[in-house]
């Protein structure tokens, strides 16, 4: 049987991984907890914040390659020394059902949303269905989104919930100025918990 710590540096050679906690049935603690890490590599960072805080983060290792954080000291609960380390990345961190998942996943949906509005945008302008100024003023508000938004996540490590929703009205704006329909959430889909 392996130890924890063993478990964990075996996974953390392995892509997408799970990281766990010292003790493997320990609850993520919500509690402050004194940090003192020292400017390391992040994917040591992330191991260490699970160890010190019983937190699962899930994390596809091969995102925190050559990526550094700065050195960390205080008290703070785990998703703040989470965010801390994180800042400056461009990678984002959220809570998910009772662990910490650290990704680009909202930074990609928002991508992904501006790519097909811009798409759209240029479709109607070609079809003569909207004029040049509101293609102008559609391209505008999709170069904002597509600016401020990794520049939001590089700066605090995630996308709060107010954040998400203002940056999703501004797309569906941009859609109902160029008729397109928004597009609707998957089936199925619930607000993170936060």
């Amino acid at each position: 049987m392996f130890s924890p710590i063993v478990r964990s540096l075996a996974l953390l050679g392995s892509g997408a991984v799970l990281w766990i906690a010292a003790p493997a049935a320990a609850e993520c603690a919500h509690d402050k907890v004194r940090v003192n890490l020292p400017a390391q590599r992040l994917d040591e960072r992330v191991l260490a914040l699970a160890k010190a805080s019983g937190c699962f983060m899930e994390v596809d290792t091969t995102s925190l390659a050559d990526k550094q954080a700065r050195r960390l000291r205080g008290r703070m609960t785990a998703g703040s020394a989470l965010y801390r380390s994180l800042r400056g990345s461009g990678l984002e961190a959220a809570p998910v059902k009772g662990h910490w998942r650290i990704d680009r996943r909202q930074q990609e949906r928002f991508a992904r949303r501006v790519a097909t509005l811009r798409a759209t945008t240029a479709a109607q302008r070609e079809r003569d269905a909207i004029t040049a100024p509101r293609a102008r003023d559609a391209d505008q508000s999709l170069r904002h989104v597509e600016r401020a938004l990794p520049r939001r996540v590089n700066e605090q490590a995630h996308l709060s919930v107010t954040e998400r929703v203002r940056y999703d009205a501004k797309l569906d704006r941009v859609a109902r100025r160029i008729g397109a329909p928004p597009t609707p959430l998957p089936s199925g889909w619930v607000a993170p918990a936060l």
